[in-house]
């Protein structure tokens, strides 16, 4: 009786124990936040060829087409190794197929409807921080749900965005969910002296979030209170607080880059100020803005409006939607240090049970400064919008005298 060949004998490479002891986690949504150089690439890369070998059909997913391209290489590099264990290679598709029928095809996240349709197995988000929510959100957490596939999110933190979020879910123990955090010098092979040669290149913000892995300011910020102190600014907002005054501000827009906003919020007796909701849109639609608006009136008792200068010609129909309608204070810098007086002492909260507002929360923190001490305009329609109201807030008024007679509200 003649014996069957056996198989090819495949060896992956090794991983240094942080990697190893995410690989073989039996979670299903991983969460990886690490430093730069820790080594994720060849997690990810790992953990994509494992399925794929036992006939999965997986997807490594990057933010752009050139960062693609890093993790092809890798994967290429690896499959020459083991020539009897894959089928084809489509160079032009950057898509892998192996004997036993499984995939790994190398796809991009900057245009998120180009990932729809596919039934996955399992896919690594690389960079996932850097990517659009929506890519994980609308499109590949449906991917999954035929096959119950795994996904993994091996990222370097941007600030507080969604990948904050995703590594939060992680930690909060949710079934199927765990996260991860690893610096840089969790990675056994990358010499203790090339970290500390970075360390004196970098500011100490960035040399924390690149390398530390760690959830901080960016370098820069206008507020960094925020991101320090993070749990202490967001909070859910108490039920039957005593308000003094309330209202909305609003910034105007049309495009992704620049959106209108509108801001919700109010003041109460003791002083402190409450961020209740917060609202963007770059439809152009100026009829969805002042409902917008008209809502906050109708559900939260706003009675002012404030908005940027360059919206004066909306401020009639907000007066004829009832509101007491002024353009804001035109003074950036002081509409800053005005926040920024209400962080220092403490004095203002954002509802964190309002998903928007935690994510206006999150634009906050990144709101930063150029070398040059200029601030950087992006990504602050809303941003703008809370300093105009932020600014009405605390402008003395008739119906505010007795705030200055209160303590300052402490949770």
């Amino acid at each position: 009786m003649t014996t069957a060949p056996a198989g090819p004998q495949l060896h992956l490479p090794p991983l240094h124990p942080t990697q190893l002891e995410i690989a073989q986690d039996p979670a299903r949504f991983k969460v990886v936040c690490c430093g730069r150089r820790w080594g994720k690439t060849m997690l990810g890369i790992v953990c994509c060829l494992r399925p794929a070998l036992r006939g999965g059909r997986v997807w490594w997913v990057a933010p752009s087409y050139k960062e693609a391209l890093e993790g092809w290489a890798y994967l290429l590099r690896l499959c020459t190794q083991m020539p009897r264990a894959y089928a084809s290679v489509q160079v032009s598709e950057l898509h892998v197929r192996f004997a036993g029928g499984g995939t790994i095809q190398v796809r991009t996240g900057d245009n998120p409807d180009n990932l729809r349709g596919a039934g996955l197995d399992g896919l690594v988000l690389d960079e996932a921080a850097t990517m659009k929510p929506e890519v994980w959100d609308l499109v590949l957490r449906p991917a999954l749900a035929d096959k119950q596939g795994w996904a993994m999110f091996p990222s370097t933190p941007q600030h507080f965005n969604w990948f904050y979020d995703l590594y939060e879910l992680g930690e909060s123990g949710q079934e199927g969910w765990r996260s991860w955090h690893h610096p840089t010098w969790d990675n056994p092979y990358i010499a203790e002296a090339e970290i500390e040669a970075a360390r004196r290149d970098m500011t100490p913000e960035d040399f924390d979030q690149e390398f530390g892995a760690s959830f901080t300011a960016v370098g820069g910020a206008v507020f960094p209170l925020l991101s320090a102190n993070r749990h202490w600014y967001l909070a859910p907002m108490p039920a039957g607080l005593d308000w003094l005054r309330r209202g909305v501000a609003g910034d105007w827009g049309t495009t992704p880059q620049h959106e209108a906003a509108v801001v919700g919020g109010g003041v109460i007796k003791s002083g402190a100020v409450w961020i209740h909701s917060n609202w963007l849109d770059h439809s152009g639609s100026s009829n969805l803005w002042r409902e917008e608006m008209f809502r906050e009136k109708r559900q939260h008792g706003a009675t002012f409006a404030r908005v940027d200068r360059s919206q004066s010609s909306e401020l009639d129909r907000l007066r004829d939607l009832g509101f007491e309608a002024e353009s804001g204070n035109p003074h950036v810098e002081v509409r800053i240090s005005e926040l920024a007086g209400l962080i220092h002492s403490r004095n203002i909260f954002w509802d964190s049970s309002n998903p928007r507002v935690v994510e206006g929360y999150n634009r906050l923190c990144a709101y930063h400064r150029d070398k040059e001490g200029k601030i950087v305009e992006e990504a602050d329609d809303d941003v703008d919008a809370t300093c105009y109201l932020v600014s009405e807030l605390v402008k003395p008024h008739a119906d505010m005298s007795q705030i200055a007679r209160l303590p300052l509200f402490r949770r």
